[in-house]
């Protein structure tokens, strides 16, 4: 064993050049398998993810996906809303810890208008029950402040101190515009990989004075930073009184998660008006098993990859084979036996294999720590920074053994030719 491998290493080293292309190769088909893989993971994991922490959300009577598409992802209308009352009437509740109101129907420029509170920023989490961060700037929306995320403010190119304008209703079509009343950007939040990044925040005193502006008659002498003031300190800094009627929905936090199956039997069966109470974790769940095709066919290409990968190490080892023929019937007359041989070919297959391997899997990891700042800003993608996956090492484990198993093939033609070509390589 130790004559084979002595022989190996130097075999090695005199097609070093070669053996480098084929380590290139193997390293690359790696990084693509284990990248389409971490893809997957990625968008998967995001998407469960993008909201975490949060027991119940709440809203009007409607369908689970439906109430989660608009109070979570921002995407379609509410039929009806929460009126103000329910809201207090909810938020009171013994095993309630906190609650965030939500009030959509405002946009800026295509990108969602979210009116809500400071309690926002400290409960709402994402992720592995991460808490969000400002990239610059704070996460300040009293008074006439705003804060974006980091998608709005990479696309629109703001900055903390620039004006925003808000328009009425959801759409890149500004028919309405409250630009008598411009936001003021407080704060840019760090990219998440959820529709937080593609939101627009202020609260709900703004919401509500811009829009009885909007529709008061006295608009030209209306202030909407008085009605503001006003309005805070009537209800002297309680963050739960607000003038409007109704908001769009809200989530909330338990005190004790034992509490959410009997919280969320008795809010779907709430008398004073119909709501609908779902968990995020399980409705995103059903969510997900609607957009699994994708899921699929990421898993389809990176079965692909493999099958090509294999084939092109059993290629270049075949053609390789066919270049040392000659050096296999020299080993042979200098007394080489044909299980050596077929050891000699085989460790090298292995060893190319492992090498391209690590050298890929560096690379892979080197790609990701440099690109997942870029790639959560421009896609909205946190990809996974873990080493190792369970389905990743399946797939490294898959690429081992079937290397292995591809690189018999060559083994095997190598101690036949070895016995018959003798000195003099045929044709």
């Amino acid at each position: 064993m130790k004559f084979i491998l002595k022989l190996a290493l130097k075999s090695i080293r005199y097609r070093k050049a070669t053996l480098l292309l084929s380590i290139l190769s193997i390293s690359l088909s790696v990084i693509l398998l284990l990248g389409v893989e971490r893809i997957r993971s990625g968008i998967h994991e995001s998407f469960t993810s993008t909201i975490s922490g949060t027991d119940l959300v709440m809203g009007a009577r409607t369908g689970n996906i439906s109430l989660l598409l608009s109070t979570v992802f921002h995407i379609g209308y509410s039929n009806q809303n929460v009126s103000w009352e329910t809201y207090e009437t909810v938020s009171a509740m013994p095993e309630v810890s906190w609650s965030i109101p939500l009030s959509l129907g405002d946009s800026h420029k295509g990108f969602p208008v979210l009116g809500t509170n400071a309690e926002f920023f400290t409960h709402f989490k994402y992720g592995q029950n991460q808490t969000i961060q400002t990239k610059s700037g704070t996460p300040d929306i009293e008074e006439m402040n705003c804060v974006l995320g980091v998608k709005v403010a990479k696309e629109l190119g703001y900055a903390v101190g620039d004006k925003v304008v808000v328009t009425h209703g959801m759409g890149k079509e500004e028919f309405v515009k409250h630009d008598a009343e411009k936001f003021t950007i407080s704060g840019i939040l760090n990219p998440t990989g959820t529709p937080v990044d593609q939101t627009v925040f202020v609260s709900l005193f703004a919401i509500d004075a811009i829009h009885s502006h909007f529709y008061s008659n006295d608009a030209a002498t209306h202030d909407v930073f008085a009605d503001v003031l006003d309005d805070h300190d009537e209800h002297e800094g309680n963050d739960h009184d607000h003038a409007e009627n109704s908001i769009t929905g809200f989530f909330l936090g338990l005190k004790n998660p034992a509490d959410i199956l009997s919280v969320h039997r008795e809010l779907n069966n709430y008398q004073v008006e119909p709501l609908s109470a779902i968990m995020p974790v399980v409705t995103l769940t059903e969510l997900w098993t609607i957009v699994r095709p994708i899921e699929k066919v990421l898993i389809v290409i990176s079965v692909l990859v493999l099958i090509v990968a294999l084939g092109g190490i059993l290629a270049t080892l075949i053609t390789s084979l066919n270049d040392r023929r000659r050096e296999m019937a020299i080993l042979r007359s200098a007394g080489a036996k044909p299980k050596h041989i077929f050891g000699l070919i085989l460790i090298e297959t292995i060893g190319v294999i492992i090498s391209g391997v690590i050298v890929g899997i560096a690379i892979l990891q080197l790609l990701a720590i440099l690109s997942k700042n870029i790639v959560a800003e421009k896609l909205g993608l946190i990809i996974p920074m873990e080493w190792f996956t369970t389905n990743e090492f399946l797939l490294l484990v898959s690429i081992l053994v079937l290397g292995t198993f591809v690189g018999l093939i060559p083994a095997y033609q190598s101690y036949k030719k070895s016995m018959s070509d003798g000195l003099t390589v045929k044709k």
